[in-house]
Order: C-alpha cells, then sequence, then structure tokens
C-alpha cells in the first residue's frame, strides 16, 4: 500500500475470481496521481488487465486523479481488459458527470456487482 502524508493511498489485491482490486482512499489530486500511476501500471501489467477501482474511501478527486483513472483504462484495453469504478461519493460522481467521463466508465455500487459484469481473466497453466 502506498500512502501519502495527507492520508490518500492505494491497496493493490488480486481477487479470488482472477481482477485485481485497486482501493483508493483520500484525496486522489496532483500529489498522488504518480504513484497512483505507478500502482496502475503495476496491477494491470502484474496482476490483472481486468480492474476494478473501488472508490469508496475518495472523499475528492481532481482532474489529474481522473486522468489516471482514463490511463489506467487505456493501458487495460490494450491488454485485452477493462476498469470499471465502484462506490464513487457524490463529488466523484459530480466530477465524471460533468466531464463526460460518465459514460467512459461503468459505476458500480459494490465490489461484488463490479466482479460480476468483468470477464474472468483465463485460467494459465503454469
Amino acid at each position: 500500500m502506498t500512502t501519502t502524508p495527507e492520508g490518500a493511498g492505494t491497496r493493490l489485491e488480486l481477487l479470488a475470481s482472477g481482477q485485481a482490486l485497486v482501493a483508493l482512499t483520500g484525496e486522489i489530486d496532483l500529489a498522488v496521481v504518480p504513484d497512483l500511476v505507478t500502482e496502475f501500471e503495476y496491477a494491470i501489467a502484474q496482476l490483472s488487465p481486468h480492474v476494478v477501482v473501488d472508490l469508496n474511501l475518495v472523499e475528492f478527486i481532481d482532474s489529474s486523479g481522473l486522468g489516471a483513472l482514463v490511463r489506467a483504462r487505456r493501458m487495460a484495453q490494450e491488454r485485452g481488459g477493462d476498469v470499471v469504478l465502484v462506490g464513487a461519493v457524490e463529488q466523484v460522481r459530480e466530477v465524471l458527470a460533468l466531464t463526460n467521463l460518465g459514460e467512459l466508465f461503468t459505476v458500480f455500487e459494490t465490489v461484488a456487482e463490479a466482479v460480476d459484469a468483468l470477464p474472468a481473466p483465463p485460467a494459465t497453466h503454469d
């Protein structure tokens, strides 16, 4: 988990269903975006291109944070996956609507709903 002095952070997890969970907390702004992009790159390349981003504990997101989400979605799609959002608070939903990114991202109420909507990555046989 990456944590900044402002209390923003991320938690990465490979779900049993094969998707990556990226749980964000705090304020997602210019100060944390470089670390956030690194976390997304790792999650997509090492865990799964099918990514659920949990925004339940995000208090604020600015345009640089939205840019990081768009970049993550593009990276995931280049690998055959996608990025979906979960639990966006009112401020985040308003920003998504104002920027028309609400049409780009699917927003679910729960992680379970998001997992059910995303395809499971193909099983690898080592």
